[in-house]
């Protein structure tokens, strides 16, 4: 065990990125040199282990599923998106063009970062770049879905979203937006605590009714596709690299900074974008600090990736 501290700092880090559309949690794990650590200690939960954990052999249990680092990394993310919840809320609210410049900025770094780890740039793996491009793009003009607090859809959504999370490049947050449910979720996180603290009863079974399907997804999710991406990685690394390095790059047409409203619809009290259109900045004081709030994300990329590495898996 070398460093629970700054596990649980790396988890806070991932969790951050997970409640922003458009940022991966999976993309930061990655940076910080512990995503196949990660992925290995997900897919270490099977029948054998749990058999350890019934016979009450925890050490062999801990040692097995590399419990110590995992209960860091998820205490960090679960702290990260409890409190950044309403943080996040409030400036993609009222600052949205500088919020999505920062997170424009960590993306337009996550490519390079990505992107240089490939080993060979062949064919196949242009192919796969063009492919993982377009398939990002494509989702970045398609349109929301109307959501539900239905607990199979809530269970559904947390499935989807977890496999998307642990994808570098690919954000769960965003994924929940196009399934209409991005605002009911983060919303229930971020009331959750407030409803605790208050013993609002009825705050608090509501909070739990939408939370609880969807953990319970996640949980599902991330235990069965970890160990599907734990095989892609070791048989098709280099061509699942590159379509991820696409797909990333692609998504920057998801957060895009400047970007209109052309036609929106108001269902059950929320807005739905139907149209938007993205548009060249005037270049003024508030586009210079834009640029400098890019300038300061792809500097937080490259540090989270030099400072993370520090520590070998």
């Amino acid at each position: 065990m070398k460093n629970p501290i700054l596990w649980y700092l790396k988890g806070m880090a991932m969790g951050a990125a997970d409640v922003v559309p458009g940022v991966s949690g999976g993309t930061i794990a990655f940076l910080m040199g512990i995503y196949e650590r990660l992925l290995e200690a997900i897919g270490s939960f099977s029948i054998p282990t749990l058999r350890l954990l019934f016979k009450g052999k925890f050490k062999e249990f801990a040692q097995q599923t590399d419990l110590v680092f995992l209960i860091c990394l998820f205490a960090g993310i679960a702290t990260s998106i409890i409190s950044f919840a309403k943080l996040f809320k409030y400036l993609l609210a009222n600052y949205e063009i500088l919020t999505m410049s920062f997170f424009f900025g960590l993306i337009i770094a996550t490519v390079w970062v990505v992107g240089r780890r490939i080993k060979e740039w062949n064919i196949s793996a242009i192919i796969w770049f063009l492919i993982g491009a377009a398939l990002a793009i494509g989702i970045s003009f398609s349109g929301q879905v109307e959501g539900s607090s239905n607990p199979f859809y809530l269970f559904l959504c947390g499935f989807i979203a977890i496999c998307s999370m642990i994808l570098p490049g690919v954000s769960g947050s965003f994924v929940l937006l196009l399934l209409g449910n991005y605002a009911l979720i983060i919303g229930a996180i971020s009331d959750l605590p407030s409803a605790i603290i208050a013993f609002d009863v009825d705050g608090i079974i509501a909070g739990l009714w939408i939370i609880v399907p969807f953990a319970l997804g996640a949980i599902t999710g991330i235990l069965t596709f970890a160990k599907v991406l734990s095989w892609l990685f070791d048989n098709y690394e280099n061509s699942l690299l590159a379509i991820l390095t696409g797909f990333v790059l692609g998504s920057l047409s998801i957060i895009y900074p400047w970007k209109k409203v052309l036609r929106s619809e108001i269902i059950h009290g929320k807005e739905k974008v139907l149209e938007t259109m993205r548009y060249i900045p005037e270049i003024d004081t508030h586009f210079f600090m834009a640029l400098g709030l890019m300038l300061i994300g792809a500097i937080l990329v490259a540090s989270i990736e030099y400072f993370g590495n520090k520590e070998l898996r």
